[in-house]
């Protein structure tokens, strides 16, 4: 109902007769309310201004505030007793504020009466006196990078981490590095501890930074962000990383692939000579290519807190005419592009009998 106030043949124009009303609506102005995703309309803040003093004032939405005379005996200030004039601000539902406003009067025979109006406060321009642009969880998106969908899980990520695949990566610095969100319209983001983590709706605290996701695709992203009390918001725009289009160097491969089990070979990788059963995840890091050997340190690199290049060893195929080979995925340190890998493996006659030898001692042994 408040919502059609001030348009149409409703709109409040405060009539001379009404020099009161005219007065508040000069001194008061709307300088922001919070905005921020997860308020609810009860909990709200609405800060207004006044002309001459300058004071700002956060308030509840629709709870009822008292003024007085300025004590320099220009303009109007905030008093925490009750008195003559009474404001309650009501946030509409269009984004425009509504101030119901009252005062105390007394006629000549000693009446005491009470005078009504109402008004939309108008918007102050510029208002701003703290810039969340300037902030360290702004700077970390202002510094972040977007890559398209992650290709790695969505061959490895399961029915649990596969969705993944198909949603923006959004990487940002943080103080020990850097760290990998996954990202798309409507996702809402709170800084907790240092850092951005994707957080539901209804979760959201009300006393941390938060951010929405306006847009998200490989062409980019676009973000708002909000400080604390929901006042100030900051939009940021990333566009999206060009990556190259052959990532993958022939030196890149494994090569001089050996036999050891029916489960196992052993390859070089550069100058590095490395055994790997079915199922290993070895990376390229600055000294050279090492295993992945624990959950902690594959959750390391799926966050973008590793980098480098991947291979996973999917395990040995027999193929035409009794050849073996080795098959994995080869990965770039983005996770943007993938490269299958079939390889000859190596067989000497020697080898081959030890191997025979080695499973059938372990077939006795059972």
């Amino acid at each position: 109902m408040h919502d059609a106030i001030g348009t149409g043949p409703l709109a409040l124009r405060p009539s001379p007769a009404h020099g009161w009303i005219a007065r508040l609506a000069d001194e008061l102005s709307l300088i922001a309310y919070n905005s921020r995703p997860g308020v609810s309309s009860r909990e709200v803040n609405i800060l207004l201004g006044f002309k001459h003093s300058k004071e700002q004032l956060p308030i509840l939405n629709a709870t009822p505030f008292y003024l007085k005379e300025s004590p320099e005996g220009k303009g109007l200030c905030v008093s925490q007793e009750a008195s003559a004039f009474w404001v309650k601000p009501i946030l509409l539902d269009s984004g425009s504020v509504l101030l119901e406003v009252g005062r105390r009067v007394v006629t000549g025979e000693g009446q005491e009466l009470e005078e009504k109006g109402q008004f939309i406060a108008n918007l102050q321009g510029g208002a701003s006196r703290y810039n969340p642009g300037q902030q360290e969880y702004a700077l970390e998106f202002r510094g972040g990078s977007v890559f398209p969908y992650d290709v790695l899980m969505q061959k490895y990520g399961g029915q649990e981490f596969a969705p993944l695949g198909t949603q923006v990566v959004l990487e940002l610095p943080s103080r020990c590095g850097s760290y990998a969100l996954f990202v798309s319209a409507g996702n809402t983001l709170q800084y907790i501890e240092g850092e951005w983590q994707s957080v539901p709706f209804e979760e959201l605290r009300p006393d941390l930074p938060v951010a929405l996701v306006r847009a998200a695709s490989e062409k980019g992203i676009e973000v708002d962000l909000w400080e604390r009390s929901g006042f100030y918001t900051f939009p940021v725009k990333i566009e999206g990383k060009k990556l190259p289009a052959a990532p993958f160097p022939p030196e890149a491969m494994p090569s001089a692939i050996r036999l050891r089990t029916g489960t196992q070979v052993s390859c070089a990788f550069g100058k590095r000579r490395l055994i790997l059963k079915q199922g290993d995840w070895v990376i390229k890091g600055a000294n050279g290519w090492r295993h992945l050997r624990n959950a902690e340190d594959i959750q390391l690199y799926l966050q973008r807190r590793l980098k480098g290049d991947l291979f996973i060893f999917d395990g040995i195929e027999k193929e035409a005419q009794g050849k073996l080979t080795m098959k994995g995925h080869l990965f770039d340190e983005t996770h943007t592009y993938m490269q299958s890998v079939s390889l000859p493996i190596n067989v000497d006659k020697q080898q081959s009998k030890t191997a025979r030898k080695r499973r059938s001692t372990v077939r006795g042994v059972k």
